[in-house]
Protein backbone atom coordinates (compact mmCIF):
# COMPACT_ATOMS: atom_id res chain seq x y z
CA UNK A 1 0.00 0.00 0.00
CA UNK A 2 0.96 2.96 -0.90
CA UNK A 3 1.82 6.25 1.04
CA UNK A 4 -1.16 8.04 -0.32
CA UNK A 5 -3.45 5.14 -0.59
CA UNK A 6 -2.97 4.80 3.26
CA UNK A 7 -3.93 8.56 3.98
CA UNK A 8 -6.63 7.82 1.90
CA UNK A 9 -7.75 4.93 3.84
CA UNK A 10 -7.24 6.43 7.73
CA UNK A 11 -9.80 8.82 7.68
CA UNK A 12 -12.36 6.05 6.94
CA UNK A 13 -10.89 3.83 9.41
CA UNK A 14 -11.33 6.61 11.82
CA UNK A 15 -15.32 7.01 10.93
CA UNK A 16 -15.64 3.06 11.38
CA UNK A 17 -13.89 3.11 14.87
CA UNK A 18 -15.82 5.81 15.95
CA UNK A 19 -19.14 4.14 15.14
CA UNK A 20 -18.06 1.32 17.03
CA UNK A 21 -19.03 3.44 20.55
CA UNK A 22 -22.47 3.48 21.79
CA UNK A 23 -24.48 7.10 21.03
CA UNK A 24 -24.82 9.04 24.56
CA UNK A 25 -27.59 7.76 26.29
CA UNK A 26 -30.76 9.84 26.83
CA UNK A 27 -31.05 12.22 29.78
CA UNK A 28 -32.84 10.40 32.66
CA UNK A 29 -35.49 13.02 33.26
CA UNK A 30 -38.14 14.82 30.92
CA UNK A 31 -40.00 16.82 32.72
CA UNK A 32 -42.93 18.48 31.33
CA UNK A 33 -42.14 21.46 29.13
CA UNK A 34 -44.84 23.33 30.94
CA UNK A 35 -45.14 22.92 35.16
CA UNK A 36 -48.05 21.02 36.14
CA UNK A 37 -50.50 22.97 37.82
CA UNK A 38 -51.29 21.09 41.40
CA UNK A 39 -54.03 22.36 43.58
CA UNK A 40 -53.89 20.67 46.91
CA UNK A 41 -56.75 21.27 50.16
CA UNK A 42 -53.92 21.62 52.97
CA UNK A 43 -50.41 23.36 52.95
CA UNK A 44 -49.20 20.23 54.44
CA UNK A 45 -50.00 18.90 51.14
CA UNK A 46 -48.84 21.86 48.77
CA UNK A 47 -45.60 21.18 50.71
CA UNK A 48 -45.26 18.10 50.29
CA UNK A 49 -46.12 18.04 46.14
CA UNK A 50 -43.49 20.65 46.41
CA UNK A 51 -40.51 18.25 47.26
CA UNK A 52 -42.14 15.51 45.33
CA UNK A 53 -42.66 17.89 42.07
CA UNK A 54 -39.54 20.89 42.88
CA UNK A 55 -40.06 22.57 39.20
CA UNK A 56 -42.17 20.08 37.56
CA UNK A 57 -44.67 21.39 39.09
CA UNK A 58 -46.65 24.25 40.27
CA UNK A 59 -48.51 24.46 43.68
CA UNK A 60 -51.61 26.13 45.42
CA UNK A 61 -53.20 25.42 48.39
CA UNK A 62 -57.58 26.31 49.00
CA UNK A 63 -56.94 26.16 52.71
CA UNK A 64 -55.25 28.76 53.69
CA UNK A 65 -52.32 28.71 56.28
CA UNK A 66 -54.01 28.79 59.88
CA UNK A 67 -56.90 27.65 59.00
CA UNK A 68 -58.59 24.53 60.78
CA UNK A 69 -58.79 22.39 57.62
CA UNK A 70 -61.50 20.38 59.62
CA UNK A 71 -63.81 23.58 58.98
CA UNK A 72 -63.01 24.25 55.34
CA UNK A 73 -66.28 24.56 52.70
CA UNK A 74 -65.24 24.26 48.73
CA UNK A 75 -66.63 27.43 47.25
CA UNK A 76 -67.89 27.48 43.39
CA UNK A 77 -64.51 29.96 42.75
CA UNK A 78 -62.77 26.72 44.41
CA UNK A 79 -63.89 23.90 42.71
CA UNK A 80 -63.57 26.00 38.98
CA UNK A 81 -59.75 26.19 39.97
CA UNK A 82 -59.62 22.25 40.94
CA UNK A 83 -61.31 21.72 37.40
CA UNK A 84 -58.56 23.39 35.65
CA UNK A 85 -55.80 21.74 37.39
CA UNK A 86 -53.52 18.66 35.88
CA UNK A 87 -53.71 17.36 39.42
CA UNK A 88 -55.65 17.93 42.22
CA UNK A 89 -54.88 15.96 45.73
CA UNK A 90 -56.93 15.89 48.85
CA UNK A 91 -55.02 14.77 53.01
CA UNK A 92 -57.91 11.87 53.57
CA UNK A 93 -59.47 10.34 56.25
CA UNK A 94 -61.89 12.42 56.26
CA UNK A 95 -60.26 15.48 57.09
CA UNK A 96 -61.75 17.47 54.08
CA UNK A 97 -65.61 16.07 55.28
CA UNK A 98 -67.14 18.62 53.62
CA UNK A 99 -65.45 18.25 49.83
CA UNK A 100 -68.39 16.16 48.66
CA UNK A 101 -67.46 16.19 44.83
CA UNK A 102 -67.23 12.50 43.27
CA UNK A 103 -63.65 11.86 43.03
CA UNK A 104 -64.33 9.63 40.53
CA UNK A 105 -66.35 11.75 38.56
CA UNK A 106 -63.79 14.37 38.49
CA UNK A 107 -61.29 11.78 36.99
CA UNK A 108 -63.78 10.71 34.28
CA UNK A 109 -63.16 14.96 33.27
CA UNK A 110 -59.31 13.71 32.81
CA UNK A 111 -58.24 15.29 35.88
CA UNK A 112 -55.04 13.14 37.99
CA UNK A 113 -56.76 12.75 41.53
CA UNK A 114 -55.00 11.69 44.60
CA UNK A 115 -55.67 10.91 48.36
CA UNK A 116 -52.68 11.03 49.93
CA UNK A 117 -53.95 8.57 52.69
CA UNK A 118 -54.13 5.83 50.21
CA UNK A 119 -50.40 5.38 50.45
CA UNK A 120 -51.15 4.48 53.93
CA UNK A 121 -51.64 0.54 55.37
CA UNK A 122 -54.59 -0.24 57.72
CA UNK A 123 -51.99 -0.92 60.20
CA UNK A 124 -50.91 2.75 60.35
CA UNK A 125 -54.07 4.35 60.94
CA UNK A 126 -55.29 5.52 63.77
CA UNK A 127 -58.54 4.69 65.16
CA UNK A 128 -60.53 7.28 67.83
CA UNK A 129 -62.76 6.44 70.18
CA UNK A 130 -65.75 7.22 68.29
CA UNK A 131 -64.19 4.83 65.33
CA UNK A 132 -63.87 7.67 63.09
CA UNK A 133 -60.27 7.64 61.28
CA UNK A 134 -58.12 9.99 62.75
CA UNK A 135 -56.81 12.19 59.69
CA UNK A 136 -53.77 13.86 61.10
CA UNK A 137 -51.16 11.08 60.20
CA UNK A 138 -48.46 13.55 58.64
CA UNK A 139 -47.87 13.82 62.00
CA UNK A 140 -46.09 11.04 61.73
CA UNK A 141 -42.42 11.52 59.02
CA UNK A 142 -42.83 7.76 58.66
CA UNK A 143 -46.09 7.73 57.26
CA UNK A 144 -45.98 11.25 55.31
CA UNK A 145 -42.87 9.36 54.05
CA UNK A 146 -45.41 7.30 52.31
CA UNK A 147 -47.76 9.72 51.28
CA UNK A 148 -44.79 10.90 49.09
CA UNK A 149 -44.74 7.57 47.38
CA UNK A 150 -48.65 8.13 47.04
CA UNK A 151 -48.22 11.24 45.19
CA UNK A 152 -45.29 10.27 42.85
CA UNK A 153 -47.60 7.76 41.34
CA UNK A 154 -50.23 10.12 41.18
CA UNK A 155 -47.97 12.45 39.43
CA UNK A 156 -46.65 10.08 36.92
CA UNK A 157 -50.00 9.92 35.80
CA UNK A 158 -49.96 13.50 34.79
CA UNK A 159 -46.39 12.90 33.01
CA UNK A 160 -45.63 9.43 32.62
CA UNK A 161 -42.10 10.69 30.82
CA UNK A 162 -41.58 12.27 33.84
CA UNK A 163 -41.61 9.10 36.20
CA UNK A 164 -38.60 8.93 37.54
CA UNK A 165 -37.80 12.07 38.27
CA UNK A 166 -41.51 12.05 40.64
CA UNK A 167 -39.96 8.60 42.27
CA UNK A 168 -36.44 10.06 42.70
CA UNK A 169 -37.70 13.28 44.34
CA UNK A 170 -40.09 11.48 46.48
CA UNK A 171 -37.63 9.17 47.70
CA UNK A 172 -34.82 12.17 48.43
CA UNK A 173 -37.64 13.86 50.69
CA UNK A 174 -38.54 10.20 52.01
CA UNK A 175 -34.70 10.20 53.10
CA UNK A 176 -34.54 13.21 54.73
CA UNK A 177 -38.12 12.70 56.54
CA UNK A 178 -36.66 9.38 58.07
CA UNK A 179 -33.64 11.09 59.26
CA UNK A 180 -35.65 13.69 61.16
CA UNK A 181 -37.59 11.22 62.67
CA UNK A 182 -35.05 9.47 63.52
CA UNK A 183 -33.08 12.01 65.24
CA UNK A 184 -36.19 13.38 67.24
CA UNK A 185 -37.10 9.66 68.21
CA UNK A 186 -33.49 9.02 69.75
CA UNK A 187 -33.98 12.61 71.92
CA UNK A 188 -37.49 11.69 72.83
CA UNK A 189 -36.21 8.14 74.15
CA UNK A 190 -33.83 9.66 76.17
CA UNK A 191 -36.05 11.31 78.03
CA UNK A 192 -36.78 10.24 81.68
CA UNK A 193 -40.38 8.27 81.65
CA UNK A 194 -41.71 10.45 84.16
CA UNK A 195 -42.15 12.93 81.18
CA UNK A 196 -43.72 11.22 78.80
CA UNK A 197 -47.19 12.54 79.15
CA UNK A 198 -48.48 15.52 76.87
CA UNK A 199 -51.38 17.45 77.09
CA UNK A 200 -52.27 19.63 73.69
CA UNK A 201 -55.08 21.80 72.75
CA UNK A 202 -55.65 19.84 69.70
CA UNK A 203 -56.57 16.50 69.08
CA UNK A 204 -54.58 16.74 66.08
CA UNK A 205 -50.96 15.06 68.02
CA UNK A 206 -52.13 11.29 68.29
CA UNK A 207 -49.61 10.40 65.45
CA UNK A 208 -47.32 12.59 66.66
CA UNK A 209 -47.33 10.72 70.50
CA UNK A 210 -47.22 7.74 68.47
CA UNK A 211 -44.35 8.04 66.91
CA UNK A 212 -42.25 9.18 69.86
CA UNK A 213 -43.60 7.34 72.19
CA UNK A 214 -46.30 9.88 74.26
CA UNK A 215 -49.00 9.26 76.14
CA UNK A 216 -50.85 12.16 75.21
CA UNK A 217 -54.65 14.09 76.18
CA UNK A 218 -56.20 17.17 74.16
CA UNK A 219 -58.93 19.86 75.35
CA UNK A 220 -60.89 20.05 72.32
CA UNK A 221 -61.94 18.02 69.66
CA UNK A 222 -61.33 18.43 65.52
CA UNK A 223 -63.36 21.65 65.25
CA UNK A 224 -61.82 23.18 68.37
CA UNK A 225 -64.37 22.64 70.73
CA UNK A 226 -63.75 21.58 74.30
CA UNK A 227 -66.06 19.17 76.07
CA UNK A 228 -66.91 20.18 80.01
CA UNK A 229 -68.05 17.23 80.59
CA UNK A 230 -64.50 15.57 80.20
CA UNK A 231 -62.69 18.01 82.17
CA UNK A 232 -63.20 16.32 85.30
CA UNK A 233 -61.57 13.20 84.13
CA UNK A 234 -58.56 15.01 82.47
CA UNK A 235 -57.97 17.05 85.62
CA UNK A 236 -57.59 13.51 87.22
CA UNK A 237 -55.37 12.17 84.44
CA UNK A 238 -53.05 15.42 84.60
CA UNK A 239 -52.79 14.98 88.63
CA UNK A 240 -51.78 11.61 88.10
CA UNK A 241 -49.10 11.95 85.57
CA UNK A 242 -48.13 15.41 87.51
CA UNK A 243 -48.89 17.09 83.55
CA UNK A 244 -48.34 20.92 84.13
CA UNK A 245 -48.16 22.37 80.82
CA UNK A 246 -50.71 22.55 77.62
CA UNK A 247 -49.12 23.37 74.52
CA UNK A 248 -51.13 25.26 72.24
CA UNK A 249 -52.07 24.31 68.23
CA UNK A 250 -51.22 27.50 66.11
CA UNK A 251 -54.23 27.82 65.29
CA UNK A 252 -56.68 27.57 68.59
CA UNK A 253 -57.76 31.03 69.89
CA UNK A 254 -55.30 32.28 72.83
CA UNK A 255 -58.15 33.32 75.25
CA UNK A 256 -59.72 30.18 74.65
CA UNK A 257 -56.61 28.04 76.30
CA UNK A 258 -55.98 30.61 79.21
CA UNK A 259 -59.72 30.02 80.12
CA UNK A 260 -58.85 26.05 80.13
CA UNK A 261 -55.91 26.10 81.30
CA UNK A 262 -56.92 28.02 84.49
CA UNK A 263 -59.41 25.58 84.89
CA UNK A 264 -57.31 22.81 84.40
CA UNK A 265 -54.51 24.10 86.50
CA UNK A 266 -51.81 24.16 83.79
CA UNK A 267 -49.91 26.40 82.14
CA UNK A 268 -50.37 27.37 78.71
CA UNK A 269 -46.94 27.30 76.89
CA UNK A 270 -45.00 27.19 72.83
CA UNK A 271 -47.45 27.08 70.28
CA UNK A 272 -46.92 23.85 68.42
CA UNK A 273 -47.56 23.12 64.33
CA UNK A 274 -49.91 20.54 63.64
CA UNK A 275 -53.43 21.38 61.85
CA UNK A 276 -51.69 23.72 59.83
CA UNK A 277 -48.05 25.76 58.88
CA UNK A 278 -46.86 28.90 59.38
CA UNK A 279 -47.72 31.77 57.59
CA UNK A 280 -45.80 32.12 54.61
CA UNK A 281 -42.08 33.81 55.45
CA UNK A 282 -42.73 32.67 58.99
CA UNK A 283 -39.43 31.74 60.95
CA UNK A 284 -39.13 30.61 64.60
CA UNK A 285 -35.94 30.15 67.15
CA UNK A 286 -35.72 26.28 66.85
CA UNK A 287 -32.86 24.97 69.68
CA UNK A 288 -29.86 25.61 67.23
CA UNK A 289 -31.13 27.68 64.49
CA UNK A 290 -34.45 29.77 63.42
CA UNK A 291 -36.78 27.34 61.38
CA UNK A 292 -39.28 28.02 58.37
CA UNK A 293 -42.07 26.77 59.86
CA UNK A 294 -43.76 27.63 56.63
CA UNK A 295 -43.02 24.07 55.88
CA UNK A 296 -43.65 20.80 57.11
CA UNK A 297 -40.30 19.42 58.09
CA UNK A 298 -38.87 22.30 59.87
CA UNK A 299 -42.27 23.27 61.26
CA UNK A 300 -42.27 19.19 62.73
CA UNK A 301 -38.68 19.49 63.88
CA UNK A 302 -39.90 22.79 65.92
CA UNK A 303 -42.73 21.42 67.61
CA UNK A 304 -41.13 18.58 68.63
CA UNK A 305 -38.13 20.73 70.07
CA UNK A 306 -40.48 22.81 71.63
CA UNK A 307 -41.98 19.78 73.34
CA UNK A 308 -38.87 18.25 74.36
CA UNK A 309 -37.11 21.78 75.81
CA UNK A 310 -39.98 22.50 77.86
CA UNK A 311 -40.97 18.88 78.72
CA UNK A 312 -37.04 18.18 79.80
CA UNK A 313 -37.28 21.51 82.34
CA UNK A 314 -40.62 20.58 83.36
Amino acid sequence: MTRRHLLRTLPLAAVSVAGCHPPPAPPRYKLPKKPLLVITTTVQAADLIREVGKEAVKVHHLIPAGSNPHLWQPTASDLTTIRIADAFFLSGLGLEKRFTESLDSLRSQGLQVGVLANGLSDNDILIRPDGSNDPHFWMDPRLWKKAAAEAALVLSGCSPPAAAWFEDQSHAYGTDLERDFAFMANRFAEMPARTHFLLTSHDSMAYFGRAYGMEMRSVANEEGEASKKSLPELSSWLELNRVKILFRESITDLKTIKDLARILNVTPDLEIFSLSLGKPGMRLPGLTSELEVDRLLPAHLYTAEAILSRLAGA
